[in-house]
């Protein structure tokens, strides 16, 4: 009987030993990671460009809860917070940060000189990589190229107005870029473009009195994460001037304005979420290509142009990806 019980202690002691080594680590769950999510809208307008970014972790086999914990942070519109905002997420030592528009890039960048940025906006043209195929510091992500988007929507607003028509590009200060473009391409049009810039409600309503002072037959709402907030104002604003008027996501046609042109940011956050995983697998933002949108959208409500009395030319309807009745 005591050889016995030795045999089993010394058993038990082994198998203990085995399970105190290398196996006992790897089976051990490893604590949850953190990365944050900084906006300048709001929770309920970011929504479905939060899942967009929870379906893409998921395919990457994070989930949200089990090994990833994402902190969010929102603006509601009020970009001057973001410094705040983005000082409190670096605070809480998360593995990386994602930052939606440049303002909100260079917040995080500013409140922490350490933490990788997945960011969606140009990239290049607001300085936080060096190029796309290698940005060379602690940015990368989707750049989408608002310039050439912004020129693009005019092409297609042109299509529903008068010959000649005057148009008004409804802008923010802060995402000001490319306008030379837009210009030029308002000029190759036959278009007279006038502009206004606006960074609070009281702004966007000044613009629309002043599109009724200069008799514009349209409004081309150009890329800003400010704009992008109060698409529902800016979409109330033009079918009471009774304006066409083009916007730069796709869901502001479903919303009820005339048209849009852009990426899908529900599909732009997927992408996102890959350079996510693989920063948090160990690599580093400086290597990681810029990416550009898989896909961009005309979207067109057909609804809005008969309450607005449009005639929509049937070329264009072709062009549409998304036509809604």
């Amino acid at each position: 009987m005591k050889r016995r019980a030795w045999l089993l202690a010394s058993a038990s002691g082994t198998l203990s030993g085995a399970l105190s080594g290398p196996q006992a680590i790897a089976q051990t769950p490893q604590a949850p990671r953190r990365i944050g999510v900084l906006s300048v809208s709001s929770e309920a307008a970011f929504a479905s460009s939060l899942q967009g970014l929870r379906d893409g972790l998921n395919a990457h086999g994070h989930v949200e809860g089990r090994d990833l914990i994402i902190d969010r942070r929102h603006a509601d519109g009020r970009a001057q917070e973001l410094p705040r905002l983005a000082a409190e997420l670096a605070a809480l030592q998360p593995a990386l940060i994602v930052a939606t528009g440049g303002a909100a890039t260079a917040a995080v960048l500013a409140a922490s000189s350490e933490v990788p940025v997945v960011a969606l906006g140009d990239l290049v043209a607001a300085g936080h990589a060096a190029q796309l195929n290698r940005p060379g510091g602690r940015v990368t992500g989707v750049s989408f190229l608002p310039a050439p988007l912004n020129a693009k929507r005019l092409e297609f607003l042109a299509a529903v107005l008068p010959k000649g028509s005057a148009v008004l590009n409804l802008g923010d200060p802060n995402s000001a870029v490319g306008t030379e473009l837009v210009e030029a391409a308002g000029r190759a049009l036959g278009l007279t473009l006038h502009a206004a810039f606006a960074t609070s409600p009281a702004q966007i309503d000044a613009a629309f009195v002043s599109a009724r002072r200069l008799r514009v037959a349209g409004v081309n709402v150009l890329n800003s994460p400010f704009l992008s907030f109060q698409h529902a104002r800016i979409i109330a604003l033009a079918a009471q001037a009774r304006l066409p008027a083009i916007y730069q996501w796709p869901e502001s046609a479903r919303d009820g304005g005339l048209m849009a042109y852009g990426p899908s940011r529900t599909g732009m956050f997927r992408q996102l979420a890959g350079f996510a995983s693989r920063l948090l697998a160990g690599a580093r933002a400086a290597d990681l290509p810029v990416e550009q949108p898989t896909r961009i959208e005309l979207s067109i409500n057909r609804k809005t142009a008969r309450a607005l009395g449009l005639a929509l030319p049937e070329s264009l309807l072709l062009r549409a990806q998304e036509v809604i009745e």
